[in-house]
């Protein structure tokens, strides 16, 4: 999948390039420009040279001394120096053919002046004929030069004509591709993200639910499918809110129902009572005896049902946090009273504690802790359910556990007080382990858990100033640990 970076990176490797070959041509180029400022400075030597040696032969003719025609000697030396030194600056300049005459002529030059310094001339005629042929010399040596010099110049001319053609050429390159560059990028990053803003504003707005795909590119897609999951999570949240709403309305009304349940139960509490004092004044002879049994299982059924009211009374009740010496026991089998329409006929719950075992807690806070542990485990399929406590050595240890405050490396066993809920359902996932206590986190499907269960559990044992651990394999059960301190034990009953 295209990525925003690559095409990014690649645009500016592209631009980079770009600019380094921009950069290699314009020293290509001003070093041609050099190349052609040396050459231009041979040619100009090689002409002023050429114009000194004709001004001092000049001289020598006009005034015969013989150190001026020794000068235009040494001047057509330094002109033959000259066009071997820079043979290939002359041979763009003139062809082979002209650059063989030029060496030529100024070697003739040079003899011919020899002549006239060393007297070899046999007569005045022959003089004047050396003479007239070094004037001749001299005037096709200084056009030559000047022509060259002429072209030098031309061909100059037109290598800055060409090189500022090149540059401006070069510049407008660079600015078009800028500005695809700049339209390239603005298409493949600054109208998805626009798109992305006008989207969020329309999701902000309740006009859309969730992100459309904007574009192929790898980030824009990375981003849609993470809001839109955000947006899912968010979603399913506010669902579990409002479910845990519907649930803290449905206490208050369980608590409602729950108190006006109490006085028509005691009206029938009340009214069982009179009749068998009544019947027990009677001949027992009248009175056939399964009336009485009657009388007594209506009155065994109603403190049950009054029994059951009160524990719903004190479930629902949203009392501040207060500590008090409460039998374990006791807070356990108020849990199971109040799952009993849930448990299936062949579950069995076993409550393997102590009757004489005291904690201070908050029972109310502590029932809420045992009715969602036996809950989950009765929902989740287990058959044998077992709350041990205090000790249980089969399952102290510790290393097992995932917990939401592990004990410290160096804390003994012996100062806390650990309670056990396990069962023998199918268990959980080891990768879920970790997110169990999370809120919101639920394996059931929606509608059948809010998520807020094992999250409120370990809030109120913490409350308390201890943990809770979970240990399980898949297919072998759960178990939970909750972890108390010891100063919660109460050694003496109260």
């Amino acid at each position: 999948m295209p990525s925003i970076r690559s095409k990014i990176t690649f645009g500016y490797y592209l631009f980079a390039a770009c600019m380094i070959g921009l950069a290699v041509f314009a020293y290509a180029n001003l070093r041609f420009l050099e190349q052609r400022l040396d050459w231009g400075v041979a040619v100009s030597g090689f002409l002023d040279t050429t114009l000194e040696m004709r001004r001092f032969e000049k001289n020598f003719f006009l005034y015969d001394h013989a150190e001026d025609a020794v000068s235009a000697q040494n001047y057509a030396g330094e002109a033959l120096a000259l066009l071997e030194q820079h043979a290939i600056a002359y041979r763009e300049l003139v062809s082979a053919a002209d650059l063989d005459h030029l060496h030529a002529w100024l070697k003739s030059y040079a003899q011919r002046l020899e002549q006239l310094l060393r007297a070899t001339a046999t007569g005045p005629a022959e003089r004047d004929a050396i003479e007239h042929e070094i004037r001749e010399l001299g005037r096709e040596l200084s056009e030559s030069a000047e022509r060259i010099s002429a072209s030098e110049r031309d061909a100059m001319r037109q290598v800055l004509n060409t090189a500022r053609t090149a540059l401006v050429g070069s510049l407008i390159a660079v600015t078009l591709f800028s500005l695809l560059l700049a339209h390239f990028l603005t298409r493949v990053v600054v109208q998805p993200l626009q798109g992305l803003e006008q989207d969020l504003q329309a999701i902000g707005q309740g006009r859309l639910d969730s992100l459309p795909a904007r574009s192929g590119e790898r980030e824009i897609v990375s981003f849609t499918e993470a809001f839109n999951r955000t947006l899912h999570e968010l979603e399913l949240r506010r669902r579990h809110l409002l479910q845990a709403e519907k649930l803290a309305s449905l206490g208050t009304l369980v608590s409602g129902v729950a108190h006006e349940l109490n006085n028509p139960l005691s009206n029938i509490s009340t009214s069982t009572q009179l009749l068998v004092e009544e019947l027990d004044a009677a001949d027992p002879t009248q009175i056939p005896p399964q009336i009485i049994a009657w009388l007594r299982d209506i009155e065994e059924q109603t403190e049950r049902a009054r029994h059951i009211v009160a524990t719903l009374l004190d479930f629902s009740r949203n009392s501040p946090f207060a500590l008090q010496p409460t039998a374990l026991r006791s807070v356990l089998e108020k849990s199971v009273t109040l799952l009993r329409a849930k448990v299936p006929e062949d579950c069995v719950i076993e409550l393997a504690v102590p009757a004489d075992l005291i904690l201070d807690v908050d029972p109310q806070k502590l029932q809420q802790v045992f009715v969602n542990l036996l809950g989950n485990a009765i929902e989740a399929g287990g058959r044998k359910i077992r709350v041990r406590a205090p000790d249980a050595p089969e399952f102290l240890a510790l290393e097992h556990y995932v917990w939401t405050r592990a004990p410290a490396p160096n804390e003994s066993i012996a100062n806390a007080v650990y309670i056990a809920v396990g069962d023998d359902g199918p268990g959980i996932e080891p990768a879920l382990l970790h997110k169990v206590f999370d809120p919101f986190f639920t394996t059931k499907d929606v509608g059948h858990g809010s998520g807020l269960g094992l999250y409120l559990v370990q809030e109120i044992v913490q409350q308390h100033g201890g943990s809770i651990g979970v240990s399980s394999i898949p297919g072998q059960g759960s178990t939970f640990l909750i972890r108390l301190p010891r100063r919660l034990l109460r050694e003496t009953p109260v």
